[in-house]
C-alpha cells in the first residue's frame, strides 16, 4: 500500500516512541475496490493527521477510525478509546493564539458523542471549508424479534 511505504523500514526506535503516553490513531485500511479483510494500523495522532489528504483519491481506503487516548493515564483501565464519526482534511480555523488574526490549515476529527478537535498542519493563506476524507455510516436499528 503506496500510504504506508515510509513504514515499512520501521525499526525498534518507533516501537519503543509508541510507549510514550499519548493519542493515537486507528485506522482500518484496505485497497481501494478490493474486498480484502481490512488492515488495522495504528500511528501517532499528532504526527499522522497532517498526511491523511493522502487517503483523497488514493490506492488506500479508509473503512474505519478511532483514536485511542493514553495521554495522562498510566493505567491502561484509564484509557479511552473514541470512535470517529468524521475525518475532514484541509479545514481552516483561527489560529488560538493570534485573536482570529491567522488562519491554520486543520485535520478536524469528530467522534461518534459529537466532539470535535483539531490537529494542526500549516499556515493558511485562505478560509476552507476542507474535504471530507471519511464519514462512518449510520447505524442501523437494532433487528427487532
Amino acid at each position: 500500500m503506496p500510504f504506508f511505504d515510509e513504514l515499512t523500514g520501521a525499526s525498534a526506535w518507533s516501537a519503543i516512541e509508541q510507549l510514550i503516553p499519548r493519542d493515537v490513531l486507528i485506522l482500518r485500511v484496505s485497497p481501494a475496490r478490493s474486498r480484502v479483510v481490512p488492515t488495522i494500523v495504528m500511528l501517532d495522532l499528532s504526527e499522522t493527521a497532517p498526511h491523511l489528504e493522502r487517503f483523497v483519491g488514493g490506492d488506500v481506503m479508509l473503512r474505519g477510525a478511532a483514536v485511542l487516548s493514553t495521554q495522562l493515564a498510566h493505567e491502561v483501565d484509564r484509557w479511552t478509546l473514541d470512535p470517529l464519526s468524521e475525518i475532514r482534511v484541509g479545514v481552516t480555523e483561527p489560529e488560538q493564539y493570534s485573536q482570529g488574526e491567522r488562519l491554520l490549515t486543520v485535520t478536524r476529527f469528530t467522534t461518534a458523542t459529537g466532539r470535535t478537535f483539531s490537529v494542526p498542519c500549516s499556515i493558511a493563506t485562505r478560509p476552507a471549508r476542507g474535504r471530507r476524507l471519511w464519514h462512518a455510516k449510520a447505524s442501523g436499528k437494532p433487528a427487532s424479534r
